[in-house]
């Protein structure tokens, strides 16, 4: 689907006046000149200069539409980039009208300026992060430095009010106003609001403990500049309330953006390192909702610019960050041989970008043997198998501490073993359980078409299969550890059932 925006509040002939201040600015600096242009302004590049204009526009989350507006915005720019940009910005230029020409007038507000221009040290656009991100060059001392930096500014800001009142706020109106944009999207809304229900306590808490500060507002990888010492530039000013916010959420805005860029691996340092420099992000589950949050917000700003193509990645990225909240923790994808559940639990894994721990891999590598190899009734005693469920319990405790969650891929046939697998996690986060069903015919067909697989990892024939079913145990809710139980039909499985396991995941009844 196409997705287009409404680019700017029409102000009469304001941005044309203002456009023509701009060329007319262009002249008298030295040449060349570099023209950066957002939905809310111009930045001149000259030498070591930057000149950033504001335009006279207006939308529901700025308003630029008066000269005064546009000085005190200028203003505020100067004095929030201090914090993290020190030096950065060198104050206010009065744009002076003289003889015809157009002159920078004293950092000062001056009678008779037609408008007003911040001035700025330029820096190297080769050295911020999204830069070193695309070319493959961003190192880890560098992602390590911008979390202790980061870590340090968060703890030294002004406290504010937050919790799940003003979050959830924040996040209805953000749904709400992509929905205009792009058309109804019930999923959309009830994710959100499931969402919000799941991570509604922490969010009080950490209002209560002093997590709300008054933070950047659009920690973006374009906006991270790795000179020695770091900066971080452009700090919002236009509305303090956007920047007043969880630090976990000001943390998510820059690793929600390093993963649309292809560095996930140095979003989850940066929050690693973050919390070794004391700094709090919030759980898994959480993180992955603020960021979640960001990446909407981001699609806005996309088709603010008309620009289809960015919100859709936007929006596919938001996709695979609510799969990826909904699966926090640990979700063991349990049932008989050939139900499906390797097939389920690979579905989900390219849905959320969580990994798969497979007790089929498992059990081969604890015996030594490739994936593929077939291995003998020795490796399928009682013991190995209880190492291979302990194994998997230890893997996903770990896959948990480093990305949030884990998809673990093993039948789980009974209490015995599921208890041995789970008392590993050291309380990881939420345990959920998906059992796939699918009628007897089904599998024992499964199980025979697979055997004529080289790439096959699973050693069970249409005859262990049936032998595991008949044994198989279900797990129930309640059982020790699990906090939900999900049946998943199986029969077939593409977008039709995971939407719908989607919907059951946020609490409907779809």
């Amino acid at each position: 689907m196409a997705l287009t925006g409404s680019a700017t509040a029409p102000l009469g002939d304001a941005v044309g006046v203002s456009a023509s201040l701009l060329e007319r600015l262009r002249r008298i600096l030295p040449q060349p000149v570099e023209l950066r242009e957002t939905h809310a302004a111009w930045v001149l590049l000259s030498g070591d200069v930057a000149l950033k204009l504001r335009k006279p526009v207006r939308f529901a989350f700025l308003d630029y539409s008066t000269p005064a507006l546009r000085l005190a915005a200028a203003r505020e720019e100067v004095r929030v980039n201090a914090a993290l940009a020190p030096g950065l910005c060198r104050g206010v230029r009065a744009l002076v009208e003289h003889d015809g020409r157009i002159e920078l007038g004293p950092p000062v507000e001056t009678a008779g300026a037609v408008d007003y221009a911040v001035e700025m040290r330029r820096f190297d656009e080769r050295l911020t992060m999204a830069a070193r991100c695309d070319a493959g060059r961003l190192r880890e001392r560098q992602v390590d430095a911008i979390a202790r930096l980061l870590a340090r500014f968060h703890a030294g800001a002004e406290r504010c009010d937050g919790g799940t009142e003003a979050f959830a706020a924040r996040v209805r109106a953000d749904v709400g106003e992509l929905q205009q944009m792009t058309g109804t999207r019930p999923a959309l809304a009830r994710f959100a609001e499931a969402a919000l229900a799941r991570h509604a306590a922490e969010l009080d808490a950490r209002a209560g403990r002093g997590c709300c500060r008054d933070g950047h507002g659009d920690l973006r990888a374009e906006h991270v500049v790795l000179e020695q010492p770091p900066l971080i530039v452009d700090r919002i000013e236009f509305d303090a309330a956007l920047r007043r916010i969880d630090v976990g959420s000001d943390l998510a805005f820059l690793t929600m953006d390093l993963e649309l860029r292809g560095c996930a691996g140095a979003a989850r340092r940066l929050v690693a390192a973050y919390v070794r420099a004391g700094g709090d992000p919030g759980s898994a589950g959480l993180r992955t909702l603020f960021a979640w949050q960001r990446a909407i917000v981001r699609a806005k700003v996309a088709l603010l610019r008309d620009d289809g193509e960015e919100a859709e990645r936007l929006l596919a990225l938001a996709e695979r960050l609510a799969w990826r909240e909904r699966l926090a923790g640990v979700t063991l994808v349990s049932g008989p041989p050939a139900s499906g559940k390797s097939t389920l639990a690979d579905l989900l894994a390219r849905r959320s970008g969580l990994p798969v721990l497979s007790s089929d891999v498992v059990r081969k590598e604890l015996a030594g043997a490739a994936a593929t190899a077939r291995l003998d009734a020795d490796a399928y005693r009682a013991e190995a198998t209880d190492a291979v469920y302990r194994e998997l319990g230890a893997r996903a405790a770990r896959a948990v501490a480093e990305q949030g969650g884990a998809i673990v891929d093993a039948t789980g046939r009974s209490q015995a073993l599921r208890r041995l697998l789970l008392e590993q996690l050291d309380d990881r986060g939420p345990v959920r359980v998906l059992v796939c069903e699918a009628p007897a015919a089904l599998r024992r067909a499964r199980a025979d078409a697979r055997l004529s697989d080289p790439e096959r990892v699973s050693d069970a024939d249409a005859a262990v299969a049936e032998r595991i079913a008949a044994a198989f145990e279900p797990p129930l809710a309640g059982e020790a550890r699990i906090d939900a139980v999900l049946r998943v039909d199986c029969r077939e499985l593409g977008d039709a059932p995971l939407e719908q396991l989607a919907a059951r995941l946020d609490g409907a009844d779809a």
